[in-house]
């Protein structure tokens, strides 16, 4: 018994370290969410050329890769992205959890821009923040529409590229927006 606790301490130890990424893999995952967010703002534009000069013009923006499942009466969701802070060029990786209530069925995956023109609320998302909305969404293919309630809504413009799948929801969410801190620290 008493040989095998140091090894199980030691696979403990192997483990956790197999856990922790190393600089190269965080670089590369940055160049994915980075890459991801410039193809994303390319294809909004694409659709809309009035979003070049909102971003622009903002303080900031974020754009995120989402994914969501909603069955008759929950759905849950999650994405990761990163912040694009203009004014110091900063950039900040998030992750996106997203959990619903209500009717609907489908699951899709789409990209979400978000512009601010408000410091406070800009300030709130980059830091990461807890979201409670009430909405609708329908998407089929890369065709979507989508319209909420939120304590956020003034202050920022949200667009989305969707990405493919289909859904229909009416629906009571939570979303948390939180910094990926394993992203954000350097080995």
């Amino acid at each position: 018994m008493n040989k095998s606790l140091p090894t199980l301490m030691v696979m403990l130890l192997v483990i956790a370290g197999c856990a922790t990424m190393t600089t190269a893999e965080k670089e590369q995952k940055r160049s994915e969410l980075n890459s991801m967010a410039e193809a994303a703002i390319s294809g909004l534009i694409e659709k809309d050329p009035e979003i070049q000069s909102e971003i622009e013009k903002s303080l900031g923006y974020a754009v995120a890769n989402m994914k969501l499942t909603k069955v008759p009466i929950v759905g849950a969701g999650g994405g990761e992205g990163v912040f694009i802070n203009k004014q110091t060029q900063h950039r900040t990786y998030f992750t996106v959890g997203r959990f619903d209530l209500g009717g609907g069925w489908g699951a899709r995956s789409y990209k979400a821009l978000i512009v601010f023109d408000s410091q406070d609320v800009m300030e709130k998302v980059e830091g990461g923040t807890w979201e409670f909305q009430a909405g609708a969404e329908a998407s089929a293919g890369t065709a979507a529409a989508e319209g909420s309630t939120s304590d956020l809504n003034k202050g920022f413009t949200m667009h989305v590229l969707s990405d493919g799948g289909a859904s229909a929801t009416v629906t009571a969410r939570v979303i948390r927006i939180k910094v990926n801190k394993k992203l954000m620290k350097d080995n």
